[in-house]
């Protein structure tokens, strides 16, 4: 299958890196088309080429592929750190924020030595998470089921925010560690950075992704529930 992803290159991330390093809007301005078409461009022939799977995945999925894509100019507005340009890129494959603020998203990233790709699920107010742990506990066989799809498409479970009190005693052990939680990651992660430079990696991460579909459908349920009730409202 021809795919309209171009790759990126360890030349182009070198220069990304040095971009940030000089830190300087001249030096910005003289490579920035270099930038554009060695990160900018293949990032968003990404979003284009895993576009059709994930209009599968979730109908409601917003792709725009320019809105989609990180900028490697940096906002530095109510920024502790007043460095203007990015080493690290990103692209989030979720619904649109505005309307549906907080959804839980596919992802792509890649830093000067790694990348990684997954499915994360974070809420700006984490009490809200009890919604999924409702979920968990009332259908436990469907939620191990796609842990186990996580796996299965070569992700490894994370979770950066914790309760450290055991609010739910009787709950089976396997469960324990997604009770816990205040938010959830699948996530692949690979020091091997010249995969960025192949196409293969977009027939990768369309089988990750499908395969991982059941955990992205009861994340995206949980969502739903949260906004019915009122706990997540649309922006404005």
């Amino acid at each position: 299958m021809e795919y309209n992803y171009s790759g990126i290159t360890k030349e182009s991330i070198e220069l990304l890196c040095l971009n940030k390093f000089n830190d300087s809007k001249p030096f910005y301005e003289e490579h920035k088309e270099e930038l554009k078409q060695g990160i900018t461009v293949p990032m968003r022939q990404m979003v284009l080429d895993l576009s059709e799977l994930l209009y599968d995945i979730d109908d409601r999925m917003y792709l725009d592929p320019v809105r989609a894509v990180s900028r490697i100019h940096r906002d530095t507005r109510g920024n502790r750190s007043k460095i203007k340009y990015r080493e690290t890129m990103w692209t989030f494959f979720r619904r649109y924020k505005k309307d549906y603020p907080q959804a839980p998203f596919y992802y792509f990233d890649f830093y000067p030595d790694s990348f990684s790709y997954g499915l994360v699920f974070w809420l700006w107010r984490p009490t809200n998470f009890r919604i999924v742990h409702e979920m968990i506990l009332e259908n436990p066989k469907r939620f191990l089921k796609a842990v186990k799809a996580c796996a299965d498409a070569g992700f490894e479970y994370s979770c950066t925010d914790y309760y450290k009190k055991d609010r739910y005693p009787d709950a089976p052990k396997e469960l324990k560690p997604f009770l816990a939680a205040k938010n959830m990651a699948f996530t692949y992660r690979s020091m091997n950075i010249d995969r960025l430079n192949d196409t293969s990696l977009i027939d990768e991460m369309k089988l990750a992704f499908d395969i991982a579909r059941p955990m992205y459908e009861f994340f995206i349920e949980a969502h739903t529930k949260m906004m019915e009730e009122g706990l997540i409202r649309p922006e404005d």
